[in-house]
């Protein structure tokens, strides 16, 4: 029988100021998980190991797609949602 699943014991959901969300949920086995809006995203920076001396982990994506300029397609995104407003 496959491992069930496990349920999030924390979530929560952040509204950003272009109105993308960003939902966090934190499982009892000490794993996060991230689900953001606005796809396509590139990890562009990740230190999993983090600094031991402040017990951090960071991990940034940005809008673009893999082998562009993940700006210049942010750039555009935004554009075009400034001209076709939904």
């Amino acid at each position: 029988m496959a491992d069930q699943p496990l349920k999030a014991h924390f979530a929560e959901t952040v509204t950003l100021p272009d109105g993308r969300r960003v939902r966090v949920s934190a499982y009892p086995d000490g794993s996060i998980r991230f689900r953001v809006d606005g796809l396509p995203y590139v990890l562009t920076e990740a230190y999993l190991s983090g600094n031991p001396e402040k017990n951090q982990a960071i991990m940034k994506i940005s809008p673009g797609k893999q082998g562009s300029s993940a700006s210049y397609n942010y750039t555009e995104w935004l554009e075009s949602k400034n001209q076709n407003p939904s």
